[in-house]
C-alpha cells in the first residue's frame, strides 16, 4: 500500500496527465478546426475563380452589340458595319465547341448580321448563301483577321470614298454596308468572276468580303457596281430576279459594269479584259436565241459557262458590258438616270449589239 506521500505524488502525476492531456486535446481540436478553416478558405477561393471564369466564357460568348460607322453624303447616310469582332467571337465559339460550327456561326455572325441589316433575325434567309458559309479551318481565318487588322484603316478610307463617289453621281436612300473577312475556303484558286467582293442583298443592303491582299481599287470598283444594283431595286427598275430573262440579268449586270466604269474607268477588271475575244458568234447567237428564257438552268450556263456548247465563264457579264458600252457608244450624252430607266430590250435595240456582225 503506497504511504501518504507516494499516494499525493500519484494524485499530482494524475492531475499533470489530465492536463497534459487537455492540452494535448486542445492543441488537436484547435490544429484541426485551423486545418477545416483554411481547406473551407481554399474551397471557396477555388469555387470563386470557377465562377469568374464561367462569368467571363459567358461574357465572351455573349452577341456583341456592333455600333456602326456612319457616313453622310448630302441628305442620304451610309451605316458601315464591320463583323471583325463577331468573326474573333466565333472564332472562340468554334475552338471551344468545334462540333456546332453551324450554330457558333449563326449566334456569332449570321443573326447579328441579319438584325443590323434588316431589323430582324430572318432565320436561314440569306444565310444559306455559299458566301455565307460558316469557316471550318479557323486557323486560316484567325490569320486573316490579324492581317487583316493591320488594314482596317485604309480599307476603310476606300470604302468611304467610293460610296461618296457612288451617291454624288446617283443619289439615293439611306444604306447598310456590312464589312465581312472574306472566308479563307473561297479567296484561294478561284477567278474573281467567281468570287465576288461584293453582293447587294436589297436596295439599302450591300455585304463586302474584304481579303489582307485586297487591292484597293478593285473594291472601290466593286462598291460602284454594287450600289448601282441597290438603286436598281431602289428605283424599281431592276426586274424581279425570279422571273428575270436572260437578257434581263445581262443588261441589269451590264449597266452596274458601265456605271462603275464611269466611276473608276483606270480599273482594270481582270475578267473583262479582252471581253470581244471571249464571247464568239457562236455563243453570242446563242445567247440571243435563248435571251428570253426565264429558266435558271439557261442562266448558270452563261454565268457558270458550259463545257458542251463552249459558253464561257461569267458570259451574262461580259454579253452584258459589251451590250452597255456599244449603247453608250451609240448615246454618248445620254445620263445615267435616263438609261437606267430603259428596259433591257430598248438597251439592245438602241446598243445595235443583235444587227451588228461581229463583237
Amino acid at each position: 500500500m503506497p504511504s501518504d506521500s507516494g499516494r499525493k505524488n500519484s494524485l499530482e502525476e494524475v492531475d499533470l496527465l489530465k492536463k497534459s492531456l487537455g492540452a494535448i486535446l486542445f492543441c488537436s481540436a484547435f490544429f484541426s478546426s485551423a486545418c477545416s478553416m483554411e481547406l473551407v478558405e481554399t474551397d471557396d477561393l477555388t469555387d470563386m475563380e470557377a465562377k469568374v471564369e464561367s462569368a467571363q466564357e459567358e461574357q465572351s460568348e455573349q452577341v456583341q452589340t456592333i455600333e456602326p460607322a456612319t457616313v453622310e453624303v448630302g441628305n442620304q447616310k451610309f451605316d458601315l458595319f464591320s463583323y471583325y469582332p463577331s468573326f474573333d467571337q466565333y472564332i472562340k465559339l468554334a475552338k471551344k465547341n468545334p462540333d456546332t460550327l453551324e450554330e457558333s456561326y449563326a449566334q456569332a455572325v449570321t443573326e447579328p448580321f441579319q438584325e443590323n441589316a434588316f431589323g430582324e433575325v430572318k432565320g436561314t434567309m440569306y444565310a444559306d448563301y455559299w458566301f455565307f458559309t460558316p469557316p471550318k479551318d479557323i486557323i486560316p481565318l484567325q490569320s486573316e483577321l490579324q492581317a487583316l487588322s493591320d488594314r482596317e484603316e485604309s480599307l476603310y478610307t476606300a470604302i468611304e470614298e467610293a460610296l461618296k463617289k457612288s451617291a454624288e453621281m446617283l443619289p439615293g436612300s439611306d444604306k447598310t454596308v456590312h464589312i465581312f473577312p472574306a472566308n479563307p475556303a473561297y479567296t484561294h484558286g478561284k477567278t474573281q468572276e467567281l468570287n465576288p467582293l461584293g453582293v447587294a442583298l436589297a436596295q439599302d443592303v450591300i455585304v463586302l468580303f474584304v481579303t489582307s491582299i485586297l487591292n484597293e481599287e478593285d473594291l472601290q470598283h466593286t462598291i460602284a457596281h454594287e450600289y448601282f444594283h441597290m438603286i436598281d431595286m431602289e428605283r424599281g427598275t431592276a426586274e424581279n430576279s425570279m422571273s428575270s430573262t436572260l437578257l434581263e440579268v445581262a443588261v441589269m449586270e451590264g449597266k452596274a459594269e458601265a456605271f462603275a466604269r464611269m466611276n473608276y474607268p483606270e480599273t482594270k477588271q481582270d475578267w473583262i479584259l479582252n471581253a470581244d475575244e471571249k464571247i464568239t458568234e457562236e455563243t453570242k447567237a446563242l445567247f440571243l436565241e435563248e435571251k428570253d428564257s426565264p429558266e435558271i438552268e439557261i442562266w448558270n450556263d452563261f454565268y457558270y459557262g458550259n463545257a458542251v456548247t463552249e459558253v464561257p465563264p461569267f458570259s451574262t457579264h461580259l454579253i452584258g458590258y459589251d451590250i452597255m458600252q456599244k449603247f453608250i457608244m451609240q448615246h454618248p450624252d445620254m445620263p445615267v438616270e435616263e438609261w437606267l430607266e430603259l428596259t433591257a430590250e430598248e438597251i439592245l435595240a438602241g446598243s445595235e449589239y443583235a444587227a451588228s456582225g461581229s463583237n
